[in-house]
């Protein structure tokens, strides 16, 4: 019984996400002002989306983890959060049990001509989007590149299940034009190039979404490459999945990476 409600949960939330990659792909042109839309997500929020915290870097989500873990204030490193009422951060961090993360999982494969825009949690999963560093200059260019499917998500879920329940539901909710590689990464294929990977590793659910290049008059979908890698090539874009993984119970790691990341950034 367990299993199959968790298989039946997985496959509610993996339809979901699906079903917006597949919408946003195949219909960029409409839209519905649900969970699929990205610029008026906004305008909806109240109607539609979870409570949710936002950083703008992986140092600030780790140090705010540091910080709430020891009863701390985390305004200052919080880039912002949403809720569909008026409540405080302290409230949305404590409904999507922000504390509770052992594990936190990194995206090493990203081209380096991509960066990180924003981490969005909330109770079910973890996204990173990145954007081209093109689009990286205001709010404006964020945004039309979310309308044009540019941005690049990588993201898991905050499940901790077995890999079989897991996979089984990812396969559910897979189609004949899908393809499995190495028997374990799902690539779905659009024609807008808006190509996803969704994979399962070690009791965590993955998933990989890859810009779409919809516009033939921008020089960067003028070629069919993305950080030099063919897209025609499922095979070898699954470099683009490889993830590391940070031990969160294991402080001085923490705290390494954290002076590592900002080493990077000097």
């Amino acid at each position: 019984m367990k299993r199959l409600l968790i298989t039946t949960i997985v496959l509610f939330l993996l339809v979901t996400l699906a079903g917006c990659a597949q919408y946003d792909a195949d219909y960029p042109k409409e839209k519905d002002y649900g969970l699929c839309d990205h610029e008026h997500e906004e305008e909806i929020f109240d109607s539609v989306a979870p409570d949710q915290i936002r950083f703008s870097s992986v140092e600030d989500f780790l140090n705010a983890y540091i910080i709430a873990s020891e009863g701390g204030d985390i305004a200052n490193v919080v880039s912002r959060w949403e809720t569909a009422t008026d409540r405080g951060l302290a409230s949305v961090a404590d409904s999507i049990n922000f504390t509770s993360f052992e594990a936190f999982h990194l995206p090493v494969g990203i081209p380096e001509d991509f960066e990180l825009h924003h981490i969005e949690i909330n109770k079910e999963f973890v996204n990173f989007i990145f954007l081209h560093h093109d689009d990286m200059g205001s709010e404006e260019a964020f945004w039309d590149a979310l309308w044009n499917f540019r941005e690049l998500r990588f993201g898991f879920f905050r499940w901790d299940e077995d890999d079989a329940t897991l996979f089984d539901g990812l396969m559910a909710v897979s189609s004949e034009l899908d393809t499995l590689i190495d028997g374990k990464y799902l690539f779905r294929e659009r024609e807008s190039g808006a190509h996803s990977f969704n994979w399962v590793s070690d009791r965590t659910s993955f998933s990989l979404h890859l810009p779409a290049n919809l516009d033939p008059t921008n020089d960067r979908s003028a070629t069919n490459e993305l950080g030099g890698i063919s897209l025609d090539d499922p095979h070898a874009m699954v470099s683009f999945t490889e993830t590391t993984t940070l031990n969160l119970q294991d402080t001085r790691a923490v705290e390494t990476m954290i002076e590592e990341l900002e080493m990077a950034r000097r």
